[in-house]
C-alpha cells in the first residue's frame, strides 16, 4: 500500500531535500506534491487527499498551525500532520500536539532516522483511522442489508408465505428476531399525503423517513414492537408481548401511541397520519390475520378519528364481530346476486384485502366465497327458471354470467343437472 504525501514549504531547498530524502528512504511513500502556504496547501488536501502531510510551523498567508486546525475541521483525523519547526518556535509546537499533530522534526535536527520514526507513527495514525472508517462503512452497510431481509421477511410473513410455526421462527432468528411471544398486535399507518410526485422523489423520501422515524421512536416509549414500512405511504408496526401482560392494557397503551404519534406528526410536519389497530392474536402465523383487521380499521379513519380499532368497527367481541361481519358481507351477496360478485370487488367494498376475505369467510362458513357465491346464484336461477318462464340465455345475463354456456356449466355442477334437464323433471313432477 502506497502512503501519499504532501510536503508543505516556503522554502524550496527544504521542499528539496524531504523529497529527495523521503524518495530514497522509503518505499510506501509516494510524494503528492508540495506548496508553499498553507492556503495552496489546503487546496490540495481538499482536491487530492494526501495521507500525510508534512508542513511547516511558520509560513507566510496561513501558518501551519492554521492549515492544521482548519484539516481538521474539515477532513478530520486523516490527512496526519507532521510539523517542521525550528528551536524558537517550541511553543507553537505544544499548539500543534495539541490540535492532533503526530510529531514534529526540528529543521536543524532532520535527518533520515528522525524522519522515519514520525512517518511510522503518521502511517500509524493513518491505518487506525482507514481500519474504524472501513469498519463503520461495513457495519452500516450490514445493517442496511439486515434491514431489507427483515422487510422482505416481514412482507412474507404478511403474505402468509411460511408454511409453518418452524419455518417462520427459523428464519426469524437468523435476523435477529424474537416471534416467541404469545400475543402480537398488528397496526398499519396511512401517511394522508401523496408523496409519489417524481419532480419531488428526494424530498418526499426525506419526509417519510422523518415521519417514519418519529413514530418509531414514540411508539416505542409505549411497547416492543417491530415496524417497517410498506410503500412511500404506509407502515407497518407489530407489538408483541407475553400472555400474562392483559391484552385491555396492552391495547389501550397502543391506542395512546398511535394517537399521541399522530399529534406530534401533524405538529412537526404538516402531515396526517392515520392508523388501524388489529385485534390481538396468539401465534406468529396469525399476525397476518391482524395485520389485515388493521388495515380494515385504518380505512375507516380519518382527520377527526385517526385511530381506529378493528374490534371496534365490528364488534366489541372479536368472534362475534367477524360472524357479524361474515352475515353483513352475506347479506350484501344475496341482495346483488344480479351482479358479478367478484372476490376483489366485494373485499374493497368491505375494506379487506382479497386474500384475508378468502381466509375469512371459509373459516367461518365452511365454504369458498366463489363456491358461496354461485350457489346463492344456482337458487335464484331457480326460481327464475321455474317462475318468470325466462329462457336461459336472460337467466344467466339477469345473474351477471358471461354466457349461457357457462351459466349451464355452473349450473350443472351446483344441480347434478343442466338447465334443460332441471326444467324437465319439475315439470315431470
Amino acid at each position: 500500500m502506497k502512503y501519499q504525501i504532501l510536503i508543505v514549504d516556503d522554502e524550496p531547498l527544504v521542499q528539496v531535500g524531504l523529497k529527495s530524502m523521503l524518495s530514497r528512504e522509503f518505499e510506501e511513500i509516494e510524494i503528492l506534491g508540495t506548496a508553499s502556504n498553507g492556503r495552496d496547501a489546503l487546496t490540495m488536501i481538499e482536491e487530492r487527499r494526501p495521507d500525510i502531510v508534512i508542513a511547516d510551523i511558520k509560513m507566510p498567508i496561513m501558518t501551519g498551525l492554521e492549515l492544521i486546525r482548519e484539516s481538521e475541521k474539515r477532513f478530520g483525523a486523516v490527512p496526519a500532520f507532521i510539523m517542521l519547526t525550528a528551536y524558537e518556535d517550541f511553543h507553537m509546537v505544544r499548539q500543534a500536539l495539541a490540535s492532533q499533530a503526530v510529531d514534529y522534526l526540528v529543521k536543524i535536527e532532520l535527518n533520515s532516522e528522525t524522519l522515519h520514526d514520525a512517518i511510522q507513527r503518521a502511517i500509524h495514525r493513518v491505518d487506525q483511522y482507514k481500519k474504524l472508517n472501513s469498519w463503520k462503512e461495513q457495519k452500516t452497510v450490514d445493517n442496511q442489508q439486515l434491514e431489507s431481509f427483515r422487510q422482505k421477511f416481514m412482507l412474507r410473513m404478511l403474505n402468509r408465505l411460511f408454511t409453518s410455526k418452524e419455518e417462520l421462527e427459523e428464519q426469524a432468528a437468523e435476523l435477529k428476531m424474537d416471534f416467541h411471544y404469545n400475543r402480537y398486535i398488528a397496526v398499519y399507518a396511512s401517511m394522508q399525503k401523496d408523496l409519489t410526485h417524481p419532480a419531488e422523489k428526494e424530498q418526499n423520501l426525506t419526509l417519510f423517513s422523518s415521519c417514519f422515524s418519529m413514530c418509531g421512536e414514540i411508539l416505542n416509549r409505549y411497547a416492543q414492537h417491530y415496524m417497517f414500512s410498506n410503500d412511500l405511504r404506509h407502515f407497518t408496526a407489530i407489538f408483541y408481548f407475553k400472555e400474562d401482560q392483559p391484552v385491555a392494557d396492552r391495547m389501550q397503551s397502543i391506542q395512546e401511541a398511535c394517537s399521541n404519534a399522530h399529534t406530534m406528526i401533524r405538529n412537526y410536519f404538516n402531515v396526517p397520519v392515520t392508523f388501524g389497530i388489529g385485534t390481538a392474536v396468539a401465534t406468529a402465523l396469525d399476525i397476518a390475520t391482524s395485520f389485515e383487521e388493521a388495515k380494515s380499521a385504518e380505512m375507516q379513519a380519518d382527520e377527526q378519528n385517526a385511530v381506529r380499532m378493528f374490534s371496534h368497527i365490528v364488534g366489541a367481541n372479536r368472534r362475534s364481530g367477524k360472524d357479524k361481519l361474515i352475515q353483513t358481507i352475506q347479506d350484501y351477496i344475496d341482495e346483488n346476486l344480479n351482479g358479478k360478485l367478484q372476490l376483489n370487488e366485494i373485499a374493497e367494498a368491505f375494506g379487506l384485502s382479497p386474500a384475508y376475505l378468502s381466509v375469512l369467510f371459509k373459516k367461518n362458513t365452511d365454504i369458498g366465497f366463489s363456491e358461496y357465491v354461485y350457489t346463492k346464484k344456482i337458487e335464484k336461477a331457480k326460481e327464475l327458471l321455474l317462475s318468470d318462464d325466462m329462457k336461459i340465455y336472460e337467466v344467466a345475463d339477469t345473474l351477471g354470467f358471461e354466457s349461457a354456456y357457462y351459466f349451464s356449466k355452473v349450473f350443472k355442477k351446483v344441480v347434478g343437472l343442466s338447465p334443460r334437464e332441471f326444467i324437465q323433471s319439475k315439470i315431470e313432477e
